[in-house]
């Protein structure tokens, strides 16, 4: 019984990049299912969990939740995922998107450490 309990606390809160026409964003859903697909390449992500009702909403959080409300199950390629936690918490914090430059992701550079003569 204790093992059903742990369960239906535990959810995954996964991190992906999602490109639309305009731009890419970067997404965070909570999901109680996640998995490596039939299908090749790609994660299967079911049973999305929201935040409870909350006083202060994010434009950010609505549009998600407007997006994957009604969807059962989803496929995200594994290239998009960026990171997926696994959480034992019952309570949902937020959704978000976040936009990026694509600019400024490609910017950070790796130097190596300069060699002394």
């Amino acid at each position: 019984m204790k093992t059903r309990e742990k369960r239906d606390k535990t959810y995954f809160r996964i991190t992906f990049t999602n490109e639309t026409s305009q731009e890419e964003e970067l997404y965070q859903v909570s999901a109680r299912n996640v998995s490596a697909s039939d299908m090749y390449g790609l994660v299967e992500i079911s049973e999305f969990i929201f935040p409870e009702n909350k006083l202060i909403h994010s434009p950010g959080e609505e549009r998600i939740r407007r997006e994957f409300q009604s969807i059962n199950r989803t496929w995200i390629p594994y290239h998009a995922i960026i990171r997926i936690d696994e959480i034992n918490d019952s309570t949902v914090t937020e959704l978000k998107v976040v936009g990026f430059d694509s600019q400024r992701r490609g910017s950070k550079e790796i130097t190596p450490p300069l060699k002394k003569s």
